[in-house]
């Protein structure tokens, strides 16, 4: 398989994904802002993440959808992602007095442990990708 077929079929998931979820974050701005707030968070950080990540969201939906920069948008889904991953094991390990869930659509309906399995899924399609984007093209010449 070619590589700029290799980085489309690991980038069409993460575009979904990240632009779904800043999408439903814009467009119900008040409800995603009291869920922040009801995260066990600093207060301040809280506000910041509620512009911050829709933002980063789309900036990474964006990014892998223009190949000449696609390498970023992997490196910056990575980031998110075990970002993200690492807040579901903080969970999973006890870490929170109190763990409300601020997640939509089909998370919502998933317990801590398959919502980890979830993030790993795309937390591994980001680091391929991002992986891929790094090596140079291997394909053989005839002599």
């Amino acid at each position: 398989m070619k590589t700029k077929d290799r980085l489309l079929y690991l980038s069409l998931p993460l575009i979904m994904l990240f632009a779904y979820t800043a999408l439903s974050k814009l467009l119900a701005p008040e409800a995603f802002r009291r869920a922040m707030l009801n995260q066990p968070l600093p207060e301040a950080f809280s506000h910041q993440l509620v512009w911050l990540l829709p933002l980063a969201e789309l900036l990474t939906a964006g990014l892998l959808l223009y190949p000449p920069l696609q390498k970023w948008g992997f490196a910056l889904a990575t980031g998110l992602m075990t970002s993200f991953t690492s807040y579901v094991c903080l969970i999973l390990l006890g870490y929170f007095d109190y763990v409300p869930c601020s997640c939509g659509g089909m998370l919502e309906q998933l317990s801590w442990e398959q919502h980890l399995g979830v993030n790993l899924l795309f937390w591994a399609l980001s680091l391929y990708g991002f992986y891929t984007t790094l090596r140079p093209n291997t394909t053989l010449r005839k002599a």
